[in-house]
């Protein structure tokens, strides 16, 4: 047995129970005594997983061996390193597809979700190809970002996939702070993420589009950056795909090619926004 695997061995030995109950309140987990694992017993005719070079196998041992096993707390505490880091503020964290509810919606609303599972489901099979984005866009309040948030929750809790979300206009707004001084710190993060996710995608001020081009540059660096290094994105944003265009064609062309597959357009409908869902009841 190794020196290392005699140290950790030590180190994961029972205490008494008088130690225990004496220091029962300074581990924040008790199962590995903030070890991040502990050392479990194999027995001959087991099998163990073992790696070679880049990939990994199930070996049958032959005696009895000592593993050191991953605590679960530990992939608990990568999760929440994950979640802290994405910008995903706590009451966006809730969103997921179940409670997302598609009873009395427009059909397109209906297709938007479906749209959104499908991505989600498809996700590691695309994820390594040009086309491994999704982009919802058109009418405001009808649950884009709700759908996209969801997905990022779901990759970071189950897939353990980092997420990053960015608000446009947040971005926007911190990138011109302080005469540009947090610019490159900002936009590298952005494209060094493993999926990024822009909210409201240059979204109108009182109603009108108003993009200047500096903030069109910016955008497209970081796009085109992912685009050609195949790392996706998630979009929303209340204009529609020729308005798009209209601010920026190779910019646009690039985001419908990485999200050609899974592309929903809502077409703009006042009664679609289910936050006037109460002006509309009344009338």
């Amino acid at each position: 047995m190794s020196a290392v695997l005699e140290e950790l061995k030590a180190r994961s030995q029972d205490y008494s129970e008088t130690t225990v109950a004496n220091e029962e309140t300074s581990y924040n987990c008790q199962k590995c005594r903030d070890e991040g694992g502990f050392i479990v017993r194999k027995n001959a005719g087991e099998t163990t997983l073992i790696r070679i070079g880049n990939q990994f196998k199930y070996n049958l041992l032959k005696y009895d061996t000592d593993e050191w096993q991953q605590c679960e707390c530990l992939k608990m505490h990568q999760l929440i390193r994950l979640i802290e880091s994405s910008e995903i503020t706590e009451e966006f964290q809730k969103m997921s597809f179940k409670n997302f509810s598609t009873d009395d919606v427009h059909p397109i609303v209906v297709k938007m979700k479906s749209k959104a599972n499908q991505y989600y489901a498809a996700f590691e099979q695309i994820k390594g190809f040009r086309q491994n984005s999704i982009m919802l866009i058109g009418q405001p309040g009808c649950g884009k970002t709700h759908l996209l948030t969801a997905i990022s929750n779901y990759l970071m809790h189950t897939k353990r996939v980092p997420v990053l979300y960015f608000p446009y206009k947040d971005v926007i707004n911190n990138i011109a702070a302080n005469n540009f001084e947090r610019k490159n710190e900002i936009m590298n993060r952005m494209k060094a993420i493993d999926v990024l996710f822009i909210d409201d995608l240059f979204k109108p001020i009182g109603g009108k589009v108003d993009v200047k081009p500096w903030q069109s540059e910016i955008i497209f660096e970081v796009v085109n950056y992912r685009y050609l290094n195949n790392r996706p994105l998630l979009i929303s944003s209340e204009l529609s795909l020729d308005e798009l265009l209209y601010i920026d064609e190779a910019l646009t062309s690039r985001l419908f090619e990485m999200a050609q597959d899974f592309t929903v357009t809502i077409q703009k409908d006042k009664k679609l926004n289910y936050r006037l869902r109460k002006i509309f009841e009344k009338r």
